[in-house]
């Protein structure tokens, strides 16, 4: 029989588990995903607009029924005027032409003339911000109140309104109120009538009625209310008062007096046309006044003792 021819096998490959090194790739990032858009998406929506500007006219008359102020109809401002310049620092002539890119007459087209004069209406004009050569020519020209460099010699007609300014303004100007009305309601009895004395609040009621109207004064003017009461003046001019109501002391349109029974002893002589009281208690600031002050208070500690 024939013996069959055999053949050395293959080694089978032996994984050892060692890699062989494989060059890595340096500072590999994935690319960024391409934004999708939205076709339908208006691309202005979103943004913030900014609001119309609002200028008012600074004059106008106080209706006496209604108590609020009434401008005319159509009050009409020119629409060209002569400014400084504060970057030049020349004086030129400005305009405000509709379609025109600059206010400045030297910017302008030769040809370009002024239409029509800048109307308000019911003492309001509104500039919306797609018109911004008529604003730049309300910031910049004479008769505007808020414009630093307007000329002193010219007349402001009218302001622009900061809505935001004018609410906090109406905020501080209500907390003032609180404050005054809160101190005229909390007010000691005594510190109260002499106060309501300086003011000239009729103290010959009740002490609710006296509150009440000083609760009103200090609603009104709340500063001059509050600074009243820390003013040296206000104690001096209750002594002045309160002297004259125990007949220490006359006043008279024209002169103060010690008052004694019948007679009168002159203090010192008011000028024509000047408060005898206010003129009395600068007197008693002064040197000879200091004396007649004294004098007076103690006069007055005798009717209280």
């Amino acid at each position: 029989m024939n013996k069959k021819k055999t053949f050395p096998k293959k080694k089978a490959e032996v994984n050892t588990g060692v890699l062989e090194p494989v060059e890595a790739e340096v500072d590999f990032k994935v690319p960024p995903m391409p934004k999708k858009t939205n076709p339908f998406v208006d691309p202005s929506f979103g943004k913030k607009s900014e609001k119309p500007s609002l200028y008012r006219l600074i004059t106008g008359k106080k209706n006496k029924f209604t108590k609020r102020t009434q401008y005319p109809v159509v009050y009409m401002i020119r629409a060209e005027d002569i400014i400084y310049d504060p970057i030049k620092q020349v004086n030129r002539k400005i305009r405000y032409i509709p379609g025109e890119a600059s206010i400045y007459e030297d910017e302008q087209k030769k040809d370009a003339k002024v239409k029509a004069p800048i109307i308000f209406n019911e003492g309001v004009l509104v500039v919306n911000n797609q018109n911004p050569t008529l604003k730049a020519y309300l910031d910049n020209c004479n008769s505007n109140k808020n414009n630093p460099n307007r000329m002193k010699d010219r007349t402001a007609v009218f302001e622009l309104v900061n809505k935001s300014t004018n609410a906090k303004q109406v905020i501080q100007k209500e907390m003032k109120e609180i404050d005054a009305m809160s101190l005229a309601l909390k007010m000691p009895i005594n510190k109260l009538i002499g106060y309501a004395k300086v003011l000239g609040v009729n103290v010959n009621k009740s002490t609710e009625e006296i509150r009440y109207d000083m609760k009103i004064l200090a609603k009104k003017s709340p500063s001059s209310f509050i600074a009243g009461l820390d003013d040296p003046m206000t104690s001096i001019k209750e002594v002045i008062i309160n002297a004259e109501d125990y007949a220490i002391i006359k006043i008279e349109r024209n002169r103060v007096s010690w008052k004694k029974g019948d007679q009168l002893n002159l203090i010192c002589h008011v000028p024509v046309g000047v408060n005898a009281i206010e003129h009395f208690a600068n007197y008693c600031l002064q040197e000879d006044g200091e004396r007649v002050f004294e004098e007076m208070k103690k006069q007055i500690e005798r009717f209280n003792s």
